[in-house]
């Protein structure tokens, strides 16, 4: 198979959720409601962990910190994006310049505890600087570039910076799309453990094979229901990705 290859990268390479819990926890409690505490529940990463599928976006982690502050039940994506729309563009903008100001802030004055929350799936790690330097591999993320090429660095993983890309959930396959025609292949494997970017209607393509991570922030429904998505389990992920990569023209200097 010739093509090019995106990975997701919360969820998919770096288990980013003690990071999130930490920054959206600090946006929304010191920097949003102006209290105080010293340090994060360890009962928080329970309920957190139980809301983290359903984020798209930055500022939806301090959406989830007021929910779970206000014991608002969510048992569903729908459930959850209404309370999205219930509370706005601004707000959420708000909410959206608070998660960033606390993660900049961990990052420049707490720079190794930043990068400590932020870890590489040990599954994943072994075959990820070879990966990277293949001029076939791309990670394609909602989360902000930057952040991404700081956690690769400080954990030794050298990457073009041209091939880490940021995007919105909705943009992805635009982006895949658009790198291929930029870079004159027919088709693409796309991982991500977010179910609705491989299978919504405006995700989906032909060019465009997808898999969902099982090992990432992932429902235990859609691993039993992935609607003919073929789900990656850790295993499998070494032989798929070096399959797909083992085509490529040319590996970067």
């Amino acid at each position: 198979m010739k093509g090019l290859v995106f990975l997701d990268f919360d969820g998919v390479i770096c288990d980013s959720l003690l990071e999130c819990l930490v920054s959206s926890w600090q946006g929304y409690y010191r920097l949003h409601l102006g209290k105080r505490e010293t340090a994060v529940p360890i009962t928080l990463r329970r309920e957190f962990s139980k809301l983290r599928p359903y984020v798209r976006a930055g500022e939806d982690f301090i959406l989830i910190q007021e929910l779970i502050d206000n014991q608002i039940p969510i048992r569903s994506q729908e459930q959850f994006d209404a309370q999205l729309v219930e509370r706005g563009e601004e707000r959420m903008a708000r909410y959206k310049e608070l998660f960033y100001t606390a993660r900049r802030d961990f990052l420049v004055n707490h720079r190794r505890y930043w990068i400590g929350l932020n870890k590489i799936y040990p599954h994943v790690y072994p075959s990820l600087g070879g990966w990277a330097a293949s001029p076939c591999l791309y990670i394609l993320s909602t989360k902000r570039a930057d952040y991404i090429v700081e956690t690769l660095e400080a954990k030794n993983i050298r990457m073009d910076p041209h091939q880490v890309l940021s995007c919105g959930a909705k943009e992805k396959k635009k982006t895949i799309l658009r790198t291929l025609d930029e870079r004159g292949f027919t088709n693409a494997l796309f991982i991500d453990d977010q179910i609705d970017h491989l299978t919504a209607d405006w995700a989906r393509d032909p060019r465009i094979i997808g898999c969902l991570a099982s090992w990432g922030y992932v429902k235990t429904q859609w691993l039993e229901e992935p609607q003919d998505i073929e789900v990656l389990y850790p295993d499998q992920l070494g032989e798929k990705v070096d399959r797909w990569l083992r085509h490529c023209p040319a590996t970067r200097e």
